[in-house]
């Protein structure tokens, strides 16, 4: 079984720093400190949990702390302004179960997994590139079903 890897952390004072060179970053000042601290520290489980870091994403210092590459310090700063954004669990029910369209008469349904809403925000996923692997918790692809005979 591979070593469980560290999870990639950002303080409050880093992330104001990253955000008060960025644009549209309103929402992260706008927010009280312990929504920007909760916010921080689920997006580091989220990043955390959808990403199998490669060697070069953190090293570990003298003293023997983690220290992550920049990019995946911004990657958990901008899925925490993402949080801070929207709430990506609340999402239509039907949408989350990967159903496109659906009709009543002849009981027809299309499902397809890639309408899932997502739970990591695209600019978190480009930041980290090629210092992580995404994991998919479900393989994308489409499934289309034949009406149903009643």
């Amino acid at each position: 079984m591979p070593e469980e890897q560290p999870r990639p952390t950002v303080s409050l004072d880093e992330a104001s720093a990253l955000f008060a060179n960025r644009l549209y970053a309103e929402p992260w000042f706008a927010a009280s400190e312990d929504d920007r601290r909760k916010a921080l520290e689920w997006a580091s489980r989220l990043i955390s949990g959808a990403f199998l870091f490669s060697t070069s994403a953190f090293r570990t210092d003298s003293s023997g702390a983690v220290v992550w590459s920049e990019r995946v310090s911004i990657a958990v700063c901008e899925e925490a302004l993402w949080l801070l954004k929207r709430d990506p669990t609340e999402i239509p029910e039907l949408l989350t179960l990967g159903v496109a369209s659906a009709s009543v008469a002849s009981l027809s349904a299309t499902l397809d997994r890639s309408f899932v809403a997502p739970l990591i925000c695209d600019a978190a996923k480009r930041a980290i590139g090629n210092l992580g692997e995404f994991v998919a918790i479900v393989e994308g692809g489409t499934c289309a079903s034949t009406p149903l005979a009643i």
